[in-house]
C-alpha cells in the first residue's frame, strides 16, 4: 500500500465553473475529482475570490476523505496550502469519525495515524463579503429536506434549492418544490471506482453530508447566498456502536457535533456566512409527524432509499427497495401518521408484514445487533413507533408486529415531540421554532 498521500493542486476556472482537485499516492497513482458550478462564467471580486480559494482548499481536503480511506496511507502532504494548528485538528476529527463505520466494516485501525500537518503562526484574516440574505436549501429527494424547504415557504422566506447531482427523486422533490434549483456536478475520479469496483483498494462509507458542506460553502460564495440551511435532526447524534474506543456514528457529518466545528470553522472568515440545520432540536419521529401534515404533495416522489441514489446510475432503483433499513424506518414512522394503504402504495409494500424483515427490525428496535449502519431515528423512536401501530387493529395481525409485538414495551412519547437541545438556527428563523412547539 502506498505510503504517502500528496493533496497536489486545486484549479478553479471562473470560465467554466470547474473545480479540479488533485491527488497522488506516492506517485503511482493520480486522481482528479471535479465539481461543476453552473451558470459560469463567475464575475468574482478580488474579496470573494480570495475567500473562494481558502474554501476550494479546504473543500480538498475533505473530498481527499475518498482516496485516503482507499489506501490507508501513512501520512499525508499538503502541497500548496497551509494549515492552522486548530485546521488541521478539525481535519484529523473529520477523517477519524467520518470513516469510523468504514473501519468497522473492513476491521482495520487507522485512527493513531490520521495526522495533517500544520504551521504555526498562521492568521486568517476574515472576509469582508457581505451576502445577500437568501439561502441555499440542499435537497436529498427525502422526507427532511423536503419539510425543511415547505417551513422555508409558509415563512416566504427566500430559499434556492441545490443538490449535487440530479438522481430522480431529487430532481422530481425540487420540480415539486417550485423554488429556483442549482444542480451541481460531482466526478470522482473514474480510476477509484474501477479499484474499487475490482476490490483492488478498500471501501466503506465516508461522511458525504460533511464533503457536501464545504462545497455548498463555495456555492454560497459563488451565488452570493448568506444561508447554507440544512435538515439534519437531533436523531442524527445518536451514536451506533463503538470501536477500538471511538464512538462510531454513520451519521457524523449530519450530527450537532460536525454541523458546530464546521460552522466555527467557517466563522473564521466568512463571519457572515450561516450553515445550520433547520430541523436541528426535533427527532425523526416528530420529522414524519410534520410531513406527513405538511408535505402531502410530495407523497408520490420523495425517496428516503438510498439504493436511488448510488453513485452507479446503472445500479439505481427509480422507487423504494422496501427491504433496507432506510426503508424499514421510514415506513415504520410514517406508518405513526399516514393511513396505511396509502403509505403502502407510496412505498411498492409493506415491510411490516412480511417475515423476512423481522432481524431488520429487531436491530432498529435494540432488540439484537446494534443500531443499523444507516440514517435511521433513534431505539426510543423506533419502539415508541412500534408500541403504538401493534395496539391499532389495521396493524396488529401484520407479521412482524404479530411476532416482535411481545417484546416491545410501552414507551412514552416523553420529548419525542417536543423541540429541545442544542442548535445554530439564526434569530430570524424564530417562528419556525414556533411551528415546532405547537
Amino acid at each position: 500500500m502506498p505510503v504517502a498521500m500528496n493533496f497536489k493542486k486545486v484549479k478553479f476556472s471562473l470560465e467554466t465553473g470547474e473545480l479540479l482537485l488533485e491527488y497522488s499516492l506516492d506517485g503511482k497513482y493520480n486522481f482528479v475529482e471535479k465539481f461543476i458550478f453552473p451558470n459560469a462564467p463567475f464575475i468574482l471580486d478580488s474579496t470573494r475570490k480570495e475567500a473562494l480559494d481558502k474554501v476550494g482548499h479546504f473543500l480538498h481536503i475533505a473530498a481527499g476523505i475518498s482516496y485516503y480511506k482507499a489506501f490507508l496511507p501513512d501520512s499525508v502532504i499538503l502541497e500548496d496550502f497551509d494549515l492552522t494548528a486548530d485546521e488541521a485538528r478539525f481535519f484529523e476529527k473529520f477523517y477519524i469519525n467520518g470513516l469510523g463505520e468504514f473501519a468497522v466494516r473492513n476491521n482495520v485501525d487507522f485512527f493513531s495515524k490520521v495526522k495533517f500537518p500544520y504551521k504555526d503562526g498562521i492568521v486568517r484574516e476574515q472576509s469582508s463579503i457581505e451576502f445577500s440574505p437568501s439561502a441555499l436549501v440542499p435537497i436529498g429527494g427525502g422526507k427532511d429536506s423536503s419539510l425543511a424547504i415547505e417551513l422555508l415557504k409558509e415563512i416566504d422566506f427566500s430559499a434556492t434549492t441545490i443538490a449535487c447531482g440530479e438522481p430522480k427523486p431529487i430532481k422530481q422533490v425540487m420540480e415539486r418544490t417550485g423554488c429556483p434549483a442549482i444542480i451541481i456536478k460531482r466526478q470522482i475520479d473514474p480510476e477509484l471506482i474501477r479499484l474499487s469496483n475490482e476490490g483492488k483498494v478498500l471501501n466503506g462509507h465516508v461522511p458525504i453530508t460533511g464533503i457536501l458542506a464545504f462545497m455548498l460553502w463555495a456555492a454560497a460564495i459563488l451565488y452570493d447566498k448568506k444561508y447554507v440551511i440544512m435538515a439534519c435532526e437531533r436523531s442524527a447524534n445518536q451514536e451506533n456502536t463503538e470501536y477500538l474506543g471511538v464512538k462510531i456514528n454513520h451519521q457524523y457529518s449530519k450530527s450537532y457535533d460536525f454541523e458546530k466545528d464546521f460552522y466555527a470553522l467557517t466563522q473564521k472568515f466568512t463571519p457572515e456566512f450561516r450553515y445550520f440545520s433547520l430541523l436541528r432540536p426535533i427527532s425523526e419521529i416528530h420529522i414524519a409527524k410534520l410531513f406527513a401534515d405538511k408535505c402531502k404533495d410530495y407523497f408520490d416522489v420523495f425517496t428516503s432509499c438510498n439504493k436511488a441514489f448510488k453513485l452507479d446510475e446503472n445500479k439505481r432503483l427509480s422507487h423504494w427497495c422496501g427491504e433496507c433499513d432506510k426503508c424499514r424506518f421510514v415506513f415504520l414512522v410514517l406508518a405513526m401518521f399516514m393511513d396505511k394503504q396509502k403509505l403502502i402504495d407510496v412505498l411498492g409494500g409493506n415491510p411490516l408484514d412480511d417475515e423476512n424483515q423481522i432481524k431488520g427490525y429487531e436491530e432498529l428496535l435494540g432488540l439484537s445487533g446494534h443500531k443499523p449502519f444507516e440514517c435511521v431515528g433513534t431505539y426510543e423512536e423506533c419502539n415508541y413507533a412500534f408500541y403504538k401501530l401493534s395496539q391499532k387493529r389495521e396493524w396488529q395481525n401484520d407479521k412482524v408486529i404479530a411476532v416482535l409485538k411481545d417484546r416491545v414495551k410501552p414507551v412514552d412519547a416523553g420529548d419525542l415531540f417536543i423541540p429541545k437541545g442544542e442548535h445554530l438556527i439564526p434569530k430570524e428563523f424564530d417562528n419556525v421554532l414556533a411551528e415546532f412547539r405547537k
